[in-house]
């Protein structure tokens, strides 16, 4: 979880809890004093000097840095410095005996909430030993802390049941054992916890990203079945008159320029209906639509679709002979064609794209694989933006990716693209057998 919170965050709050800290120290110091409570004043005053020291430089370094810095070494390593300084004050003011060793679990719950696990071990074992580290060290006004060091409390009085040596000795035992306990359930309670809700809020980001691209998605598809039907009429008209215009000009040797310009625009009428048509099947497309497909239709719808020439370009295996899928066929073929194309555009005209239908137990894949130039490293996170595309003008609407990414999105599946310069790219679309199986 660490590595997700950013150092501006994170530290500024950990600077001000430093302080907080050593401020109670230094209160619990003067009370102390003023009790005539029995104090280890140089390694005390070593220690809160040893703590304001560190804090103060981490606040004006991370006021004067304008890089970021790395969170988690950052924050462990404060951590573990200040478990060690607590460990130092607290064997310069009682031993195990303060009450102030609760603090230990402080540090273990931070560490949880804003570390990753293996930083919260080595924090839990550092509080773990420091605590059971007191029970060994001298204390003020007596030795160690055991049953027959006479260990001193408030104002030099004895501990009530310290001449019971085996009790007490069961005693300090038992307290380190419970403190360990309640390191190892804080840290993983605590740690499971906080990773849960970094989870959450991870899914909660990827609905809200899925939920912005299909509002886009929407948007765009009412978009296209509106112009569809709104253009319809206009280029079929255009179409017919360019049509009766070159068949009168083909009669005409001094007309054949006019007639090939003619037939051009034949052609780009032909290619703005069958786009208008493809996009505002997409909007009218229902689950209605949905039908039984197996692995050898797809192939053989696939390779319709690319065209004699095009599918002479493509190997296509489909290593799924059990394969039944019940999805809105077209919309599925649309968008592995679509794909197959960009790879057939980015390769060599004599280079082959390579399309493998896989099926596990859990979901199919469809990996399209070429040989081409390959996508920039800038750019590829832009691969599926709706308009956005690398191909020439006017050889690409920059929609192919979108429309195919969104559709097995919303069949509960995705589509990832990886790519190298100068290797080639492999797109990888996948469906999941619960929702793409009859």
């Amino acid at each position: 979880m660490a590595a997700n919170l950013e150092p501006e965050i994170s530290l500024p709050w950990l600077i001000r809890l430093r302080w907080m800290f050593l401020a109670g120290q230094a209160l619990a110091l003067v009370v102390g004093w003023r009790i005539g409570v029995a104090l280890s004043w140089p390694p005390f005053v070593a220690g809160l000097g040893l703590g304001a020291a560190s804090n103060a430089a981490l606040a004006l370094g991370l006021r004067s840095r304008r890089a970021r810095w790395s969170t988690a070494p950052m924050i462990g390593g404060l951590l573990l410095l200040d478990t060690a300084l607590l460990t130092v004050l607290l064997a310069a003011s009682g031993g195990p005996m303060n009450p102030f060793t609760v603090l230990y679990l402080v540090y273990i719950t931070l560490s949880a909430v804003v570390l990753s696990a293996r930083w919260t071990a080595l924090v839990a074992l550092l509080c773990a030993s420091g605590f059971g580290l007191l029970f060994v060290l001298p204390t003020p006004g007596g030795g160690a802390a055991d049953p027959h060091a006479g260990h001193a409390g408030h104002a030099g009085h004895a501990i009530p049941g310290a001449a019971d040596g085996a009790g007490f000795e069961y005693h300090l035992q038992g307290m380190w054992v419970a403190f360990v306990l309640a390191t190892g359930l804080t840290a993983f309670f605590v740690g499971r916890i906080s990773r849960a809700i970094a989870a959450q809020r991870e899914q909660i980001a990827q609905l809200r990203e899925a939920g912005a691209r299909n509002a886009r998605l929407a948007a765009l598809t009412t978009l296209a079945a509106g112009a569809a039907h709104e253009l319809g009429s206009p280029l079929s008209t255009i179409a017919v008159a360019a049509h009766e215009a070159a068949l009168r000009a083909a009669r005409l040797p001094e007309c054949e320029p006019l007639a090939e310009d003619l037939r051009l625009i034949l052609l780009e009428c032909d290619r703005c209906q069958e786009i208008l048509g493809k996009m505002g099947a997409r909007a009218a497309a229902t689950e209605d639509d949905a039908e039984p497909l197996d692995a050898a239709t797809l192939v053989e719808r696939i390779r319709e679709h690319l065209g004699e020439a095009r599918a002479a370009r493509v190997e296509l295996t489909a290593a799924a002979p059990r394969l039944r899928l019940r999805v809105p066929s077209e919309q599925l073929v649309q968008s592995v064609v679509a794909m197959i194309r960009n790879a057939l555009d980015a390769s060599g005209p004599e280079d082959r794209v390579a399309v493998e239908i896989s099926q596990s137990a859990d979901a199919v894949r469809i990996a399209v694989v070429d040989r081409g130039a390959g996508i920039p490293a800038e750019l590829l996170p832009r691969i599926g933006e709706p308009f956005f595309t690398t191909k020439q003008p006017g050889r690409g609407l920059g929609l192919g990716v979108f429309l195919a990414r969104a559709f097995f999105e919303s069949r509960g599946g995705g589509l990832t693209i990886e790519s190298l310069p100068g290797v080639g790219t492999r797109t990888t679309m996948h469906l999941p057998m619960q929702g793409a199986a009859a």
